[in-house]
């Protein structure tokens, strides 16, 4: 199986999926919506509520990584820290990218069997200085880094 075959197969859960959560409501901030009707006992009703939503919510996050794995890889790029103490690039036209935070990218770093990986991050602030969640000790000058748009 190809990587390509492997998304086209995932690309079909992710129709049926979607649909799923369309026709229920199903939204994970909300639960699920006045479109799926009670039975008339309370108790099985939100019994068979919190079931179906602790079902419906790895769809989601599926439907959400697809998207986000489906949007183009727009360059390679050198972080480095700009004037105004936030860390950012310049891409390929001279335009700056900078950001704050709470931003996510995906960046190369070195992990502890010295082998190097993209990994998906998120820029933080401390009230100090700025760092990578979850890799909060890796330098942020220097770190190469890509964006998917």
């Amino acid at each position: 199986m190809t990587f390509q075959e492997l998304f086209d197969r995932l690309g079909c859960i992710d129709r049926e999926a979607a649909s799923l959560l369309e026709d229920a409501g199903y939204y994970s901030e909300e639960g699920l919506s006045g479109s799926v009707h009670a039975l008339g006992d309370a108790l099985e009703d939100a019994f068979l509520r919190e079931q179906a939503e602790d079902l419906l919510e790895p769809f989601e996050i599926l439907h959400e990584e697809l998207r986000y794995l489906m949007r183009p890889v727009h360059g390679v790029y050198t972080l480095e820290q700009f004037p105004n103490g936030r860390y950012g690039y310049y891409d390929e036209d001279g335009k700056e990218h900078c950001f704050t935070c709470g931003d996510g990218f995906e960046a190369k770093i070195c992990n502890k069997y010295g082998r190097w990986a993209w990994n998906r991050v998120r820029m933080e602030h401390d009230g100090a200085g700025y760092f990578l969640r979850c890799f909060g000790d890796v330098p942020l000058c220097g770190l190469k880094v890509r964006e998917r748009r």
